[in-house]
Order: C-alpha cells, then sequence, then structure tokens
C-alpha cells in the first residue's frame, strides 16, 4: 500500500470478536478498539506512514503476551509487535485488520545470562549476518565497542 491510498475500512463484526476474545483474559482496559483509543498507535516515529490497528493489546505480563499470540492464531488475526513507538524505520506500522501488540508494559529485565558472549561485526560470516537479519537484526542492539547483540 502506497502512503496515498486509502486504508480499506475496519470490519466492526471481526473488530468486536476480536477484542471480545481477547478481553475473556485481558482486563478492559488493555484491550482498545475505540477510534479515539487507538488514534494514537497509528504509527510510530516515523509518521509519514499511517495506519490505525482494528485492536490494541496491552498485556503486562509474559503470559499474556502469549495468550494474545494464541488467540490471534486462532483467529487467523495478523499481530504487529511494538515497544515504545519510537522507532523510525515503519517497522510497527499496524494492520487496519490486524491486532496492534504494545510490549511498552514490559520493561523489567527477568534473567541475564552472562555466558553469552557478543558478538563484533567483523567475526561474523555471511550465513551468520544471513541468519541475524531473519531474525529481525536491523533493529539489533550495537553498543558502544561496536559489539553486535542479536534481539
Amino acid at each position: 500500500m502506497s502512503a496515498l491510498d486509502i486504508p480499506p475500512p475496519i470490519d466492526h463484526v471481526r473488530q468486536h470478536d476480536v477484542a471480545a476474545a481477547l478481553r475473556a483474559f485481558l482486563p478492559d482496559y488493555a484491550v482498545l478498539f475505540n477510534a479515539e483509543d487507538v488514534k494514537p498507535y497509528e504509527c510510530d516515529g516515523l509518521s509519514a506512514f499511517r495506519q490505525v490497528p482494528m485492536v490494541v493489546a496491552l498485556p503486562a505480563t509474559e503470559a499474556e503476551v502469549q495468550r494474545v499470540l494464541q488467540t490471534c492464531h486462532r483467529l487467523h488475526v495478523p499481530v504487529v509487535p511494538r515497544g515504545a513507538g519510537t522507532g523510525l524505520s515503519g517497522g510497527a506500522l499496524p494492520l487496519g485488520n490486524g491486532v496492534l501488540l504494545s510490549l511498552a508494559k514490559l520493561m523489567r529485565i527477568i534473567e541475564i545470562d552472562p555466558s553469552v558472549q557478543p558478538l563484533k561485526p567483523e567475526e561474523l560470516d555471511d550465513a551468520q549476518e544471513r541468519a541475524l537479519f531473519a531474525l529481525g537484526s536491523p533493529s539489533a542492539i550495537v553498543n558502544e565497542t561496536a559489539e553486535v547483540v542479536a534481539p
């Protein structure tokens, strides 16, 4: 879809069904679907492209994230994950027929594994670079010493 295309209207019956399925285990305030509630989620830091999501889910725990994903899979609803909404690549651009999965509430570090050693870019071969890219590693973390830590 180009920036000039008008997105298709949201299917309100499907929207209601998806919201009801998510509200079966998430609190009402954690499932947004009214136009004024989902409007702030229409874009991330790249505001040139906008799409209002059908539903926004705001889980607070790992278990809730799992249930959101399981529910959406069962209902054949696409999911777009979103962090803080500051990205500039458009990777969190929502789908008008999908669920925007906000991960903003998940801010605690659960575990740090000190045995994991960071990779330096010059140590990666082509196959490893392709594998990291497939995992989404344009968003891999690059620290001050230019070491790449896969997400």
